[in-house]
């Protein structure tokens, strides 16, 4: 596995997330992002058209039409969400330029019967409201913080998502 991102979260131990590879027995034919450690579901980001590799680990979300599969593998049970990029407009120059707009830069994430969407704030900040406006995660300049809110499953795809998706998909532009 090649390690990207680690973490250590209050009350948790160490958490990971990494990169397996296509090719590598556990990867899968495309490769995946895993997440693993104390504190969290362990869980798997399996990306939908490009093939993960130890170079280019990162997964590109998509419009809806084309979303990333989420695992997460829950104590009693597995949970199957889906992370895209609804308002981002599938290809050609209308991307380029609908992409600019601030709504556009907005990552959902479905599980569970929940809906995540992660947006920029400020210039360098992350911010991600669950449904009915709950804020589980935001980031004070240079650290992040879980609301008291936030479950095992908020945190699971909030970190696997942070840490698979290049921050360009979410980041604040133009000074948003």
């Amino acid at each position: 596995m090649v390690v990207s991102v680690a973490w250590r979260l209050d009350g948790a131990g160490r958490i990971i997330v990494g990169a397996l590879p296509r090719g590598h027995p556990e990867g899968g034919p495309r490769g995946k992002r895993v997440l693993h450690g104390e504190g969290v579901w362990n869980a798997e980001l399996l990306p939908s058209d490009r093939e993960i590799t130890a170079e280019l680990d990162l997964v590109e979300p998509g419009p809806a039409a084309q979303p990333i599969r989420l695992v997460v593998h829950g104590p009693e049970r597995d949970i199957v969400g889906y992370v895209d990029q609804p308002r981002l407009p599938p290809a050609g120059r209308a991307r380029l330029t609908t992409g600019l707009r601030r709504d556009a830069r907005q990552i959902r994430i479905r599980a569970d019967g929940r809906v995540w969407w992660i947006r920029a704030t400020n210039v360098f900040g992350v911010r991600v409201v669950r449904e009915q406006g709950i804020a589980v995660y935001r980031t004070r300049g240079l650290h992040a913080v879980f609301s008291d809110e936030a479950d095992h499953l908020d945190v699971s795809v909030v970190l696997l998502t942070l840490a698979s998706v290049p921050s360009s998909a979410y980041a604040p532009i133009l000074g948003f």
